[in-house]
């Protein structure tokens, strides 16, 4: 498949917001028939007891699947295990964790709390007997307009390893999509 092929099947959307709206709105419609939901976040300032805590919304979504070439899907699933070894065993390095880490400090609220409690787990000595791994990987296909015979590539965007949440959300976007 070349990348011209490739662009070819890209779902094409409306630039006029106004054009989408209908289509958005039956999402979301369709999202609260299904369960798609996600606990809304509370508002600066509400009441621990306000209503807030229990309101859901719609989970972001994309209107349409995006396609992927099925040789990168099958070469992002080869490396996948590849990658989990390799986040594993960094996790696992206390000094370079240390090394790069210490430096985040106050540039990253959250990454400093969780360095904060690595570091007070490990000064307290708590080894766990066993540990799992919850990634996410997520990939762009790059298929530039302008090199029209050449081949789209997957490429990788971002690897999560806290922000692996709704995985039973995503068998749901599918229903949605089809």
């Amino acid at each position: 498949m070349t990348n011209s092929e490739f662009l070819a099947q890209r779902p094409r959307y409306s630039q006029d917001a106004a054009a989408l709206e209908g289509y958005a709105e039956a999402a979301v419609d369709w999202e609260a028939m299904h369960g798609l939901l996600l606990r809304a976040p509370r508002a600066d300032g509400a009441a621990e007891d306000s209503w807030q805590r229990t309101a859901l919304v719609p989970a972001p979504v994309a209107l349409a699947p995006s396609p992927i070439p099925r040789s990168e899907f099958d070469k992002v699933l080869a490396l996948q295990p590849k990658l989990n070894q390799l986040f594993d065993r960094v996790s696992r390095d206390h000094e370079f964790l240390v090394d790069t880490l210490q430096s985040v400090g106050t540039a990253d609220e959250f990454t400093s709390r969780v360095f904060d409690m690595y570091l007070k787990q490990r000064a307290a000595g708590v080894v766990k007997p066993a540990t799992i791994g919850l990634h996410r990987s997520d990939y762009l296909i790059h298929a530039p307009e302008s090199d029209p015979d050449g081949q789209p590539q997957a490429k990788q965007v971002e690897f999560n390893t806290i922000a692996s949440s709704f995985p039973s959300l995503s068998a749901i976007v599918g229903d949605l999509h089809r």
